[in-house]
Order: C-alpha cells, then structure tokens, then sequence
C-alpha cells in the first residue's frame, strides 16, 4: 500500500462492519467496480494517453497556457499541478492558469500581464453551456482579436454533441478534444481533464493512473480486512451523521495538499448533499489554520469528524541553526527542521483532539508524488460513493445546482 489509514475514538463502530446496510453497500461497490459500471474506470484503464500526450507536448511551446473551466473542469487538475508547481510562484515552463471565476478585475489584470501572442486557450466544459466559462472564452477572445492565429491557440475539452461550446468549436474550427459523457466533471481527474494540465509541469500522468489502478487491484485481490479498514471511515461517517456529525473537517498538512482539500470538498459535497441529508465537508491546511479553526474543533461543537493527511516524514533534513547574540540560541528549535516542527504541531493536534474524545483519522502517504496521489484520489472517489451508497442517494448527480443556472440565464435575459 501507497498509503496508511489509522482511526481514533471510533472503536464503537466496529461491531456495524457486520451490519446490514454496510454489507450491502459493501457488495454493490464490488459489484460495480467489477463491472467497471462507473465512468472513471473505463478511462483508467485504456492506453489513450498518447493524444494527451501529444496535445501537452504542443502547448508546451506556448509561455502560457490558460484552463478555462470551474468546479470538477479545474479543481482535479489544480490539484495535481500544485504537487509538482511551486506554492509561491510559477516556475514551470510553460506558466499554467487556472481561470474559474468570473471576476473581471482578476482576468482583465492577467491578460495585461502575460503575452498573448504567445498564450494558448484550454476551454472545458462537459456540458458545453456552462456560462461562467463561455464567458471567460468570449472576454478573452475580445482581448486577443489583434493576435495572429487566434484559432490556432484555442482547444475545446467538451462532450461530442449539440451544445454551445461545440457549435462555437465547429463554426471557429477549434481543435476538439472529447470530455466522455459517463464521466461527471468531479469524477474526471484521470481523464484529459486533469492529466492535461498535469502533464504540462511534468507530472507522471502515467504513473498517476498507475497508482488508481493499484488501489483497485489492492481491492479486489486482497481479503475483506483490507477493504474493512478502508472503509471503514465510511461506515464511521455515516453512523456519526446518524448521531448529529454533520460535519467533516479535511485537513492536510503539506502546502502541495492545499488544493487536495478544495477538490475533496466538491467531491463530497456535490456527490452526498442531497434529500435534505448530507455531511458538510470543511477544509483547512496545517499548520495554517491551527491558527484560525482549531478553536472551535477543539471547543466547539461535537459534531465534526477530523481527517488528517501528511507525507511520512523525510530522511533529508534541513536542521536550523537557531545561534543569535554572542553565545544565545532558541533551544525548542536549534538543530530541529521545519518538517520536524511540522510534525510535531501535527501530532500535538491529533493527541489534543484524541484526549477530547473527537472522532478521527489520520491518513499516512508513503510520499507525496504521483502514484501515491493516483491511489489516494481512487480511493477517496470509492469512499464518496460507498457513503452515498450508505443513505441512498446517487452520487453521480447535482440537481439542485441546476436551479440556480436556470435562475441565472432568466436574470439576463430580463435584464
């Protein structure tokens, strides 16, 4: 295994591993990931990432290339860039830009900082109508109208049929490239979605599908402990939901796992909110909000479920020299390392939080890089449907947010 997982103050839900609704969600998962019933697995495992490829080898000759798409068209693919892009500031070749908002000032100020004769357009949309990206492609498209080979700069990641971004594609002659139409948008981080933008920094595409595949074969060849201590965080969650847990708090500790946690709280949320049930993911980055949140986890409520996730600590250490004055130094931290601190407000965390008695987990990686993420992300994908499973709603879907587009495009038309 790539991974570890370890649970606290959840002893009592040992004995529901036998329960009715466990082994009944337990034996469609099964079933389903057998029968590669879910759209991400039919991706996973095809050899098609010689077109990802070689689309990414030639937007590398651009300095820049923009991703325009919001929600599950760019948090998987963020996710992975940040493992490899660096957190302060761009030093991959070509620069990566994730535009998911529709904020004028935000996207005016970028094109008047980059060179657009030499930037690329990524368009993504499943449906082909999102608004928010259709309006991102038209405000660029003003701006770049003076550059030389404007349609040779735009890429179109949509579902191969009738929609507004397809006839934009068709009638601009756009190079297309198909979003499959059995993957939903938080489900596409295998697919070109996210390996395409991954790809550009130099992550192991290959080596990502790799480690999904890996969790998949750990799955079905090993015994019931294996998956029994997977899930078990599932069976976990769902019985404290019964108990007024409505609240799951997802907290990595590394700065590469920061966009991690924006990903997983789309995942879960628009997977499990529905029906009037659901379970609130919250997320927060250690030690950073040690300083901001941790109050209220430790002093609050009881109605949070905890999930820790770092990277096993490293053999290479940078050891502070903590001397100052003539013969004075910090003694806590003198020929101590950063990660060394790391882990400590880490474990300080996680024992002061057990002693309170809040239910927890602490997710171990081997080490942060592309096929432990590869298994990591598989697994949380199968967790979130494993929990939907447990108060059956389908965790494919997202009706309710249709009402607010069908709210919007009424709003401009009446405007």
């Amino acid at each position: 295994m790539l991974f570890s997982q370890t649970y606290f103050n959840l002893e009592y839900f040992k004995s529901e591993l036998k329960s009715k609704d466990y082994l009944s969600a337990k034996k469609k998962i099964y079933k389903d990931i057998s029968s590669k019933s879910f759209g991400f697995l039919h991706d996973i495992y095809k050899d098609n990432l010689d077109e990802i490829v070689k689309l990414s080898d030639h937007l590398k000759s651009f300095e820049n290339v923009l991703f325009l798409g919001t929600g599950g068209s760019s948090l998987g693919g963020k996710t992975l860039v940040s493992i490899k892009e660096n957190f302060f500031f761009k030093d991959t070749s070509p620069k990566v830009y994730f535009l998911e908002n529709v904020d004028e000032w935000t996207i005016f100020r970028l094109t008047k900082k980059i060179n657009l004769q030499n930037t690329a357009l990524v368009v993504i949309s499943k449906s082909g109508e999102t608004i928010e990206t259709l309006s991102q492609f038209f405000f660029l498209k003003n701006q770049m109208k003076e550059i030389d080979n404007f349609k040779k700069k735009v890429f179109i990641i949509t579902e191969n049929k009738k929609s507004t971004l397809k006839e934009i594609q068709e009638e601009e002659g756009f190079k297309f490239y198909e979003h499959k139409k059995n993957i939903g948008g938080r489900f596409s981080v295998f697919s070109i979605v996210g390996l395409l933008p991954a790809s550009l920094v130099g992550f192991n595409i290959s080596s990502f599908r790799e480690g999904g595949k890996l969790f998949l074969k750990n799955l079905i060849d090993d015994n019931e402990d294996f998956f029994d201590n997977q899930f078990f965080s599932s069976l976990s969650l769902m019985n404290l939901y019964k108990k007024k847990y409505n609240i799951s708090v997802f907290m990595p500790y590394s700065d590469r796992l920061n966009n991690l946690s924006f990903w997983y709280r789309q995942l879960w949320a628009e997977s499990i909110g529905k029906n009037k049930m659901g379970i609130t993911p919250v997320n927060a980055l250690g030690t950073v909000d040690q300083h901001s949140q941790l109050q209220l986890y430790l002093d609050g409520p009881s109605d949070k479920f905890f999930t820790f996730i770092f990277e096993k600590q490293k053999k290479t250490k940078r050891n502070l020299d903590c001397t100052y004055g003539k013969d004075k130094n910090y003694g806590l931290l003198h020929t101590k390392s950063l990660d060394d601190l790391l882990i400590f407000e880490l474990k300080a965390t996680i024992e002061t939080l057990k002693q309170k008695k809040k239910p927890l987990r602490i997710i171990e990686l081997d080490e942060i890089n592309e096929k432990v993420i590869g298994s990591l992300i598989m697994f949380l994908f199968l967790e979130t449907i494993f929990s939907c499973y447990f108060i059956n709603v389908d965790p494919f879907n997202q009706p309710a947010v249709e009402e607010g587009k069908i709210l919007t495009k009424k709003f401009l038309e009446n405007e």
